[in-house]
Parts: structure tokens; sequence; C-alpha cells
């Protein structure tokens, strides 16, 4: 590989707030490849690597969380960063399409469903100005171009150029609420804790601040009576976070002005965003993972019972750390390393010959970051899973993507086939030490955990970098316990057409 950079590439680097060591450390994972997970076997119920909590035990654990959240600061972090054009693929392939009606089914059936649409009415409303007619009107003359127009560009609702947090996914009888106030709704049940505040944090991208910012003033004022201390704060992807495009040649690719290319780094980098968050509770769910109120009772109930959980294994990692602050017995190392191995699910590799290793191993493991995160049964979802995953002194549990995988192994692939659990990204985080100092999360990133992928710049294929992602590498280094969670939890709104499905009515 040739480097070289001139005054104006360090410039940009600059004013990005990017270092030119970490350009280079970028270039040299696209030249020698990204290092695939080395999978041992996946979290199981059977191997013990996914917890069953039974009724009895989540009672216990939802009293202890809400026995001690009144003392505790709790944020609820929602990644919101985006645009819904994904959402709308299929309505913008029909508008390109041509046709002056749908030829799949899904469009077919959402036409014939569109009154279960939360935004109907806006859409009716905005239907009726552009075209001087309603929605019904149009479809009896097969106008559905001009519905879908109205729904997607901006002259309408703009829908296709909105986040998913200002989209209507439900209706109620007196209103509909966005993914965004949903959120808020649930989060009174389970986020509310020191000082009665309920802090709500949401990930956004910097050409939507401004809108999202808006709407949330205007919840502030819907729920003024509500006796929550009620927070809303946003932070946008760091520029520094951005990664360098290549070309297939593994060169550093230079646009049409001879500027380098620098992409976003992927959601993983989101870990610098949670890294500014100073609390004792952080609750982590998908923007787009949201149900109506009548199904919202197991994401509270289960939410407050992982919290408990977290409490629990922090309180014994707490004690266990001070036990080896002062000197431990033989017994209470024994018990510390069944605590290791029973209850992290973390194998030790590395041979311990004395007291004194036994010891700093031991602090080692305990000093990390905490997560509790909830699994559902897999049937057949996309997405990461639970597994076991060696490095080089011990073997522990990390949610782990295909992508991370070489799907070239036979074994690898007997592996993931034998995989009984999907992660829906539902976890309860506990990010300090156990003397209340705040982790650097930075420190506990896998660098290596990326993706390379390809991507076309106008009309050029270019080689992007992803970090390691949100849930994999960038938390590799946390202490992770999966529980298993009903599948009740899990409501995503990968596309328009899972906004009439009876989970969303």
């Amino acid at each position: 590989m040739h480097l070289s950079f001139d005054g104006k590439d360090l410039e940009l680097l600059k004013s990005k707030g990017i270092d030119l060591d970490e350009v280079i450390r970028q270039l040299s994972l696209f030249r020698k490849g990204v290092r695939p997970v080395k999978i041992v076997e996946p979290s199981t119920i059977a191997n013990g690597g996914v917890k069953v909590i039974s009724s009895n035990e989540l009672q216990h654990y939802i009293q202890i969380f809400n026995n001690i959240r009144g003392s505790k600061i709790i944020y609820k972090f929602t990644p919101a960063s985006g645009a819904a054009t994904r959402m709308f693929k299929k309505l913008y392939a029909f508008l390109e399409s041509g046709n002056t009606e749908p030829k799949d089914d899904d469009t077919r059936v959402l036409f014939a469903d569109i009154l279960k649409l939360a935004f109907y009415d806006d859409l009716d409303q905005v239907c009726r100005r552009l075209y001087k007619q309603g929605i019904q009107e149009l479809i009896a003359k097969d106008m559905y171009n001009e519905i879908v127009k109205a729904m997607l560009l901006p002259e309408g609702l703009g829908y296709g150029h909105l986040p998913k947090a200002l989209i209507k996914f439900h209706r109620y009888s007196d209103r509909s609420r966005t993914a965004m106030e949903e959120h808020l709704v649930e989060g009174l049940k389970y986020g509310v804790g020191k000082d009665n505040a309920l802090e709500l944090h949401f990930t956004v991208s910097p050409e939507h601040k401004q809108d999202i910012e808006r709407h949330a003033q205007d919840l502030i004022q819907v729920y003024k009576d509500y006796e929550v201390d009620l927070h809303f704060s946003f932070s946008i992807q760091d520029p520094a976070t951005d990664t360098i495009a290549v070309t297939e040649e593994n060169e550093p690719f230079r646009d049409e002005n001879n500027q380098l290319l620098f992409r976003p780094g992927g959601h993983g980098t989101l870990i610098y965003n949670l890294n500014n968050l100073d609390a004792d509770f952080i609750f982590i769910k998908n923007i787009d993972n949201v149900a109506p109120d009548r199904l919202k009772p197991d994401t509270e109930t289960w939410f407050q019972g992982l919290a408990g959980y977290l409490h629990t294994l922090k309180s014994k990692i707490e004690a266990y750390m001070d036990l080896l602050d002062v000197g431990p017995t033989e017994r209470d190392l024994e018990d510390i390393y069944n605590f290791i191995h029973n209850v992290l699910s973390i194998t030790v590799k590395k041979k311990l010959s004395t007291v004194e290793e036994r010891i700093e191993m031991a602090q080692r493991i305990f000093n990390r970051p905490l997560r509790v995160a909830g699994v559902v049964k897999n049937l057949g979802q996309e997405g990461g899973g639970p597994f076991l995953v060696e490095y080089e002194d011990f073997i522990s549990p990390q949610i782990v993507e295909k992508a991370q995988i070489d799907l070239n192994n036979p074994r690898n692939m007997a592996l993931i086939k034998n995989s009984s659990h999907f992660n829906p990204t539902f976890m309860v985080l506990s990010v300090k030490d156990h003397r209340g100092q705040k982790f650097d999360l930075l420190n506990y990133i896998d660098p290596d955990a990326s993706f390379i992928t390809t991507k076309n710049y106008k009309g050029k294929t270019i080689k992007a970098l992803e970090r390691p992602g949100l849930w994999n590498g960038a938390m590799a280094f946390w202490n992770t316990v999966f529980v298993e969670v009903p599948l009740t939890v899990f409501n995503p709104v990968k596309t328009v057409f899972d906004l009439i499905k009876p989970n969303h009515q």
C-alpha cells in the first residue's frame, strides 16, 4: 500500500478530529482483512449460557429494582439516527416502476388495510390538499401513485425523509403516537429514577436534530401533568468516528475533487455517545421496537426484572472485589471462580499457578462494564445472536453477527445452525465500577471486530469500513449475561407493512 498524504489531507483530518495514526490503522485493516470471531459454541439454555428466570424470581428482581431506583440515575438510550427510507423501499420501487397499481402482495395488502395506519388521517388531509380528493376516492380511481407520493415526498407528509422517531406508529382513541412518544410512554413504567426524573437520550442525525428537538418540546407539553421530571437529551455521531474509504486495491479513495472520502463508521460509533452518559442503569432498545399500550406490559415487566437481576449481579461482583482487595481465602477463591464460570459463563484458558495470579485474573474479569441482555428464541430472524467467543486468555459470552464469522468453515456453519436465540437489542447496562467510578467504555472495544463492505460512490466501487458494532465488537470486553425473554418484547417496524400487522394495532 502506497501512503501519501499532503497538507490538504491533513487539514481535512484536523477538521474532522481524526488522528493520522487512526487512518493508518484503518488502512492496515483493509489490507490484512478483518479477523473473524472465533466462536466456540452458541450460548443456549442447555449449556447455561442463556439464563431462565422463573416467574417468582422475576417478581423478586422487579421488587429489588423498584426498591432502589428512586436513588439511582437511570437513562433510556435509544439509537434513532438515520432516515426511514428503507422502511418505504417497496413503495419507492412502485413509484419508479411506472405501474398505475401495485403488483406485489405487500403493497396490495397495504392499500387494502390502509385505514389501519396510524397516520391515515394525516395522509388523507394531505391528499385532499394536493389532489382535492381523499384516500378512498383516489383508490377508487386507481390513483395509487398519488397516495404514495403524498406519503413519501416533501410536498406531502415527507415520511420518506423523516427519521423513524417522527413517524406515527400507533393509533389510540384520542390521538396517534410517534415511535419517539411510544418510547416515552414505555419509559414512564421503568425509567423513572432519582429526583423523579425520566432521562430519555436519543442519538440522531444532524439533519433531523432540529425536528426531533421540536417534537420533544411538544411531548413535554403533552405530558406536563404527569408527576415526572421529563428530560430529553440528544447526541449526533461524532465526525471523528468516520472511517476512510478505499479503492478495490485498498488505496485511499479520492473523490472528484481529489479529496479523501470518509464515511460514517456505522452504529458501532454510538459507543462514543453512550460513553458520555453517567448513569447507574442504562436501558437500551431500538427506536423501531415499540408496541402499542396493550402489548407494553411484557416489555415493562422484563426491563424491570432484568434491571433487578443486573443489580443483584453487580452487588455480588462488588462484594467479591472487596474480598479480592483484602485477601481472599481458598474457599473465597473457589466461590469466586464458580461465579465467574457458572454465572458469567466465562472460562479462563490461561493457567493460573499461584494465588496471586488467580486474584489478578478475577480482578481483571470483574473490573469491566456489565450488561444483562435479553434474548428471544430464534425463529429465523436476521441478526446477531449469543455465542461463546474465544479470546487469548478466556472464553466469554458475546453477541455475534454473521458478518463477524468465517462462513466458509463448515464447523462455524454447524454452530450457527444450532444456535437457539436471537438478539432483539433489549438490554440493561451498568457502566460504573465497584467504587462508583464510570468506566471509560472505549477501553472495552475489540478494534479488530470491524466490518468491511462494498459500496457504490457515484458509479465507482469503493470499500468501506464499519467500526465494531455497538452490541458486539464495541462491547466485546464487557461482562455479558444472557437471559431469555418472551418474544412479545420484540415488535420491530422494519417496513411500513409492519404497521398494519396485528401487533401494531
